[in-house]
């Protein structure tokens, strides 16, 4: 069933392609000489646990000493040729599910200052922690493509919520409609943001974005940033028809997945475009 070979620069990638990872190799810089090996095993530990938890194969890597630690993964992934998910593929009616919160770069920001409760940052870790594995298996039970119900997906990154709908409404030919208020949220991530823990891609984002948006007066500044936070480890933004909406949310359901929030629709434009509200 699966025989397309997908490479990508995370399991998330593999997830929101509709995949399955197979092999891992990890790239990781380090400063050996000023940090010891004893930090540098701990972080290859948390990641070669999460890639067995994943069902992939650790391989091997890279390694280069660096003063600023560095760690990710090159991921091998496969595909069922006619399942598999992209950004280009969403549908006028369609409704569109997040399956993690939002605000991990706010987060993150604010613990390098030591400014965020520890409630918030181990809600943040937990989330970043958490495989996307159950919302892909959930996306393929019900079926991506054609004639399915599943039309598109994308997980959310480094471009933020905001920055990954719009390229799926770029990739699509369609418009987006996005309820604010509708949003799932890390705790405390709003007043974080409040308090300035923004981040530079953060404001990349808006300004990469301006053109693009038409923000309701309703929409506050704080909830704005945490649209465009670039996220670590993000969950999936699935865009599924509305007659599959409801066996979509009982297969996350069923499998797990914590957050199964309806944040948004696709509409028709006549150019990409979000639509904030």
């Amino acid at each position: 069933m699966f025989g397309q070979i997908a490479a990508a620069n995370s399991l998330s990638d593999v997830y929101a392609m509709g995949g399955r990872p197979i092999t891992v190799m990890n790239i990781v810089c380090f400063p050996i000489a000023d940090r010891g090996a004893e930090e540098l095993s701990e972080i290859l530990r948390g990641g070669a646990d999460k890639v067995a938890e994943s069902g992939a194969a650790l391989v091997g890597g890279h390694s280069v000493e660096d003063p600023e630690p560095k760690f990710g993964l090159s991921v091998t992934g496969l595909i069922d040729p006619d399942q598999i998910a992209t950004n280009a593929g969403a549908q006028s009616g369609d409704m569109i599910v997040l399956t993690k919160p939002l605000g991990t770069g706010i987060i993150t920001t604010a613990a390098k200052f030591d400014e965020c409760p520890a409630e918030a940052f181990a809600a943040a870790c937990r989330s970043m922690a958490t495989l996307n594995a159950p919302a892909a298996e959930a996306i393929r039970r019900v079926g991506i493509g054609g004639e399915r119900d599943i039309h598109s997906v994308t997980d959310i990154t480094g471009f933020a919520l905001l920055g990954h709908l719009y390229h799926m409404a770029r990739a699509s030919g369609v418009g987006v409609e996005i309820d604010s208020f509708s949003l799932p949220l890390l705790p405390d991530v709003e007043e974080l943001a409040a308090a300035g823990n923004v981040t530079r891609g953060g404001k990349e984002n808006g300004a990469y974005l301006s053109n693009y948006m038409d923000v309701a007066p309703t929409v506050s500044t704080d909830r704005m940033s945490v649209m465009l936070d670039p996220q670590t480890s993000g969950g999936l933004a699935i865009c599924v028809s509305e007659t599959g909406l409801p066996q979509l949310l009982a297969e996350l359901e069923t499998l797990g997945v914590a957050v199964r929030s309806v944040v948004g629709r696709i509409v028709k434009s006549d150019s990409p475009r979000l639509f904030i509200r």
